[in-house]
């Protein structure tokens, strides 16, 4: 039987065109970018990348800053993933004593964990905006924090990978600006299927990965303002909301003396070392493939996808008092992730069951977001030790090319495993 993936906000797909972008480089110009070297192949990969105008070959760079609608192709930088650009302006951003970054309650461990660490070494105080019952995003809680004056930077996931619930992302910007914070938007889970133009937003900082998009692993994006990621020698001269590179090295620097290092112009100051050249190629055949298709497409085939499945679901065990789907009660405020709890005995053990009966692949557990269930399960929820306490979570997650056949095939196959384990 042919794999039914429900895995996609882990990692998509990839179609061929992404891996012929991959192998074009390695079989014919596998060599350095950056300027480094002075033959063909690396200007092969410098076009392939930034772009070429007299040659008509539009870079990778060049159509992220298209996709996202950003001002330069300066303000794209080139990461391994979300997680290391949000790392990056946790690391970069010089804090003052009594500074804070407000979260929301549910953040993934990758906006969560180097926030932590920096409360932890006492550089900032971290704090967080409930998110009320009826899912909807408290912004009256979020102006009661901004006006403190205490709060620097609102770091928050453009929509959960948890439930898919997406933030009112202008709203939440407007309001920070107005009280002098920046804003960092992860953007992983919203990126591959709703457009995203970041100078309508107006938000300072943006990061996302290109493998929940059919790119490659290993490839992400931190998009900045131009005047946030700087432009001084010397990060000494920078002014304080600008960012600093967190990791120094090769490719980085115009100059450097026995005592001192003169910085190069963003995105380079950022992208330290030998880069992931086929990687950053194939993002931009990624995104020109998405552009083909069309965002709007993407998004309304999988709202109707966890339309279909969130009704069938709802008709099933709704009403079983031990079945709850997560987050919004609308499919269409959750995108394309459907997450529920099972609590029964014995509830663990259904993704492992979908995968080996019908080579049906969702996920089971936390999702990167262990904070939220230690919070409403309290910690060691996982390891009960009563029956009736048994409970476990499971996450679909569809993108364009998953079918109703599929969300069928699903259904009738969870069904079996409910009736055997004597749920229904």
């Amino acid at each position: 039987m042919p794999p039914i993936y429900f895995d996609n906000a882990c990692t998509t797909l990839v179609p061929r065109q992404v891996l012929q972008s991959i192998l074009d480089y390695y079989e014919g110009f596998p060599g350095c970018g950056g300027g480094r070297s002075r033959h063909w192949f690396s200007h092969e990969v410098a076009n392939r990348i930034e772009g070429n105008e007299e040659a008509g070959v539009t870079g990778s760079r060049e159509i992220i800053q298209r996709f996202i609608n950003a001002r330069s192709k300066k303000e794209i930088v080139f990461t391994l993933n979300t997680s290391y650009a949000i790392n990056m302006v946790a690391l970069g951003l010089r804090f003052n004593e009594g500074d804070v970054v407000l979260l929301s309650d549910r953040e993934h461990n990758s906006n969560l964990l180097p926030w932590l660490r920096l409360e932890k070494m006492g550089k900032i105080r971290v704090d967080s905006v409930p998110t009320p019952e009826d899912e909807s995003f408290d912004l009256e809680a979020l102006e009661a924090r901004l006006s403190t004056g205490r709060v620097r930077l609102v770091s928050m996931a453009y929509t959960s990978n948890l439930t898919g619930a997406t933030l009112p992302a202008r709203d939440i910007i407007n309001l920070a600006h107005h009280y002098g914070a920046q804003v960092l938007l992860d953007a992983a889970q919203t990126i591959p299927h709703k457009k995203i133009d970041v100078q309508e937003l107006d938000v300072d900082f943006l990061a996302f990965s290109i493998h929940k998009m059919c790119g490659p692993r290993g490839t992400g994006i931190l998009y900045g303002k131009e005047s946030l990621l700087g432009n001084k020698y010397h990060e000494i001269e920078e002014a304080e909301n600008v960012i600093l590179p967190a990791i120094l090295g090769g490719g980085t620097v115009g100059d450097s003396l026995d005592h001192d290092y003169y910085l190069l112009d963003p995105p380079d100051r950022f992208e330290t070392g030998i880069q992931n050249y086929p990687g950053q190629i194939a993002a931009g055949a990624a995104l020109q493939y998405l552009e083909e298709i069309g965002i709007d497409n993407i998004s309304n085939h999988i709202s109707r996808l966890n339309s279909y499945l969130t009704a069938q679901l709802t008709r099933l065990y709704g009403n079983c008092g031990w079945f709850r789907i997560l987050g919004p009660t609308d499919p269409l405020k959750r995108s394309g992730i459907l997450t529920f709890e099972v609590k029964r005995p014995n509830a663990v053990g259904i993704a492992d069951e979908l995968d080996s009966r019908c080579n049906i692949m969702i996920r089971d557990g936390v999702y990167c977001v262990h904070s939220y269930f230690n919070r409403i399960y309290g910690q060691g929820w996982s390891q009960p030790r009563l029956p009736h306490e048994h409970r476990m979570t499971y996450r679909i997650s569809l993108y364009f090319y998953n079918t109703l056949q599929e969300c069928d095939t699903f259904l009738e196959t969870l069904d079996e495993i409910f009736k055997e384990r004597s749920y229904i």
